[in-house]
Order: C-alpha cells, then sequence, then structure tokens
C-alpha cells in the first residue's frame, strides 16, 4: 500500500524514535529505516524499553520530565536528527517533544491506532486525533477529485501478542526501575494491578457472552432501529482528558442519560456500550442503573459490554460518543453521530453540529458523498495497512 503516510513516514534521514507501543514495533521500525538508508535511534526510557531496545542503537533517558528539552536540545547538538517519532502525542513527555520539535523546525510523527480499524495503524505529522492536521473543512473534501482506491491486506491483530508484550513490558519495567528513578508512566505501571486487571477482564468476557446473548437477540429483532447508542471510551483515555470537557467518563454518561431522558421519543430506547479494553479496569453498571432510576428510564437504558461493534451499529438509529474513532465506523454505517468533545471528523454534514437535546428527534444524515470523500482522503493521507500486534508484521 503506497499510501502518502509512508511518504511523510520516509520524508527524513535521521530519526529520533521515542516511546512505541508496548513490545518490539519501535525497535524493529527502527532496523526497517535503516535498511532504507536512514539513521535511527531509539530512547530507552524505562525497564521495558530498554529490554526492547536491547538490540538497536538507543540513548537513556533518567533525567525528569522537567529536564527533558534541554536533553532534547544537547542530544540534537551531537545528533543531527530531522524526525522525531512517537507512539500517542499526549503523553507529557511526547507533549514536550512535539513543542520543542516544531520550536526548531525538527519533524514531529505520530504513530496511533488506525482511524480505520481493523486493517490499518494510523501515521501523521504534527499530531493525531483532535490534533490532527486534517481539514475540517467541508468544502475541502467536496472539491477534491475522485481518489483512486488503494488495495490493502487483510490483517488480523493479535490479542496474545498484545497481552504477551504488555506482560513482558510491564515486568522488564518492573525489573529495572530501580535503573529510571525519575520516570513516571502515563498510566498505571504496575504488573500486579495489570495482571489482576487483566484476570478480570478474561472471566468477565466469558459471563458477557453468556449473560448477553439474548440482547443481541433483541436488539437486532424488536428494538432495531429503535435504540440510541452511546460509545464508552477507556476510562483513562487521553482522548477524553485531552480532547474533552469531561473530567471523568461518568460525566458523558449523566449527560446522555439526562437529555435522553428529556428529549428522546419515548418509544425509543438507549445502549450504553462499553469499551473492552476496560473490561478489567472499571465497570458502569451501579452509576447506570443509579442515573436511569434518577431520570426515569430504567427500562428503556441497556448496558452491554461484549456485542459486536457492527451489529450494534446495524441496528442503531443513531450514535453517540465522546470522540472515538468508533465514530468514523458509524459514519461507515451511515448512521446520524453525535459528537461530545472533539473529533478531526466532527465536520459539519458528516456528524450532527448541535446541541445533544437537540439530536434525539433530529432528522440529520451524514451527506454519503461528502464521507466517502472524507473517508478516501484519511486512508490515502493517514494510514498504513499494518496493525501493531500480528504475525504479518510491518515493517518488512
Amino acid at each position: 500500500m503506497n499510501s502518502n503516510a509512508m511518504k511523510t513516514l520516509l520524508a527524513g534521514q535521521r530519526y529520533l524514535l521515542l516511546q512505541g507501543p508496548m513490545g518490539p514495533f519501535f525497535s524493529e521500525l527502527a532496523r526497517w529505516l535503516e535498511r532504507q538508508g536512514r539513521q535511527a535511534v531509539n530512547v530507552v526510557f524505562n525497564g521495558g524499553d530498554k529490554f526492547y531496545c536491547r538490540k538497536v542503537k538507543a540513548y537513556a533517558w533518567r533525567k525528569t520530565a522537567a529536564e527533558f528539552p534541554q536533553w532534547l536540545e544537547e542530544t540534537w547538538q551531537g545528533y543531527r536528527f530531522d524526525t522525531v517519532i512517537c507512539f500517542g502525542d499526549c503523553r507529557p513527555l511526547h507533549q514536550a517533544a512535539r513543542q520543542w520539535s516544531q520550536a526548531n523546525g525538527v519533524r514531529f510523527l505520530v504513530f496511533e491506532e488506525g482511524y480505520l480499524r481493523p486493517h490499518y495503524i494510523t501515521l501523521e505529522e504534527n499530531g493525531v486525533n483532535a490534533w490532527s492536521s486534517l481539514p475540517r473543512d467541508a468544502a475541502f473534501y467536496r472539491n477534491l477529485h475522485d481518489l483512486p482506491p488503494l488495495q490493502a491486506e487483510e490483517i488480523k491483530a493479535s490479542a496474545f501478542r498484545r497481552c504477551w508484550h504488555a506482560a513482558v513490558y510491564y515486568l522488564m519495567g518492573s525489573y529495572h526501575r530501580d535503573d529510571f528513578p525519575h520516570y513516571r508512566h502515563h498510566k498505571c505501571f504496575s504488573p500486579w494491578y495489570e495482571a489482576r486487571c487483566w484476570w478480570r477482564a478474561g472471566w468477565r468476557k466469558q459471563w458477557y457472552r453468556l449473560l448477553e446473548s439474548k440482547i443481541l437477540k433483541r436488539l437486532g429483532n424488536e428494538l432495531s432501529q429503535h435504540y440510541y447508542l452511546a460509545i464508552l471510551q477507556v476510562y483513562n483515555d487521553s482522548q477524553v482528558s485531552q480532547h474533552s470537557n469531561y473530567g471523568d467518563v461518568r460525566e458523558y454518561i449523566e449527560e446522555v442519560i439526562a437529555s435522553f431522558a428529556k428529549n428522546a421519543p419515548l418509544r425509543e430506547h438507549l445502549v450504553i456500550k462499553h469499551h473492552p479494553m476496560d473490561r478489567g479496569h472499571r465497570m458502569y453498571g451501579p452509576l447506570i442503573k443509579r442515573l436511569s432510576d434518577i431520570y426515569g428510564v430504567s427500562d428503556k437504558v441497556i448496558y452491554v459490554h461484549d456485542l459486536p461493534m457492527p451489529q450494534l451499529l446495524h441496528h442503531a438509529r443513531a450514535v453517540v460518543t465522546i470522540n472515538s474513532t468508533a465514530g468514523i465506523s458509524a459514519l461507515v454505517h451511515k448512521k446520524p453521530l453525535k459528537v461530545m468533545g472533539r473529533a478531526m471528523y466532527d465536520i459539519d454534514g458528516l456528524t450532527f453540529q448541535g446541541h445533544l437535546d437537540a439530536f434525539w428527534t433530529s432528522d440529520f444524515k451524514p451527506d454519503g458523498e461528502l464521507f466517502c470523500k472524507f473517508h478516501a482522503y484519511l486512508k490515502t493521507s493517514t494510514q498504513i495497512n499494518a496493525v501493531f500486534y500480528s504475525k504479518s508484521r510491518w515493517p518488512y
């Protein structure tokens, strides 16, 4: 797949790689860049990074976060890198690197999970998600010439590989913690806490599979096209903390339930979908029940966990999200969509631009032609046909 994202990636000559996904992806990326005739050096921030970068050129970072911009400046004087690469642009050190890079004319590239999952990963310059440089003007996309379709391989992500590399990363981080005394992870960095969460997630998945089979049949039959789907995001998702006005996902849940109770047609239901990556960390059942009782809609609110998203979208009347990339999937399914945070796809003509209270009874429909052009441009400009954890790896 010869996308513009690949051209963006290869436009530099000397690369400095900050933190990547947990696992070998960034060390393999560094080796791949060198095979393309570039120079590449990884930065090691903790024991997990140290383990996965043990066979590539790397600098060890052991100072405080406040010293990071100065360290970048000093490193730049000795190794004149023209491109900084990271995974996710909301981590504090990556935000500092973004500011430093922009101030010094150094390219700042960000990898992220794919906007168009499951067969893609994202790469953009200067930022992703709400910080993406993609145009927000509908006229830009409407005036585009038709883009040629890109051939893409269907690549299956491996949940086992993701879990295995995460476990190794956390364990190595704990084992080498004394080597990096100033390091502060952007999330909980305890392997024992994460292990408990994964264990809970495993048995909960099996339990919900049994518990929710009847719910899926009901949604696909009597409630088809008669429920609104509210999508939840991971409780500590930087998309929520950085790109919305919510301090917590709980605030979003309450706003949606309250607005639904007051404004939605009497016949309709509200389905609230838990995020699968949050299964072992946080539950909202008691909160949703309490709020549903308070607002008088306990018989209309359905809380689900592991039902397939494509089927939920297919049978939904409309969709509400903070700013999840699942919002793009809703548009793929031609569903009316309300974005409650800030998202690069929140464009007039694609998403409902009014207040949530008016969304429930609106006759808004996304502009199909506009979405086709947006989707094609998004794929060509920002997507790479790969996944971070699979048997068929990229970089090759």
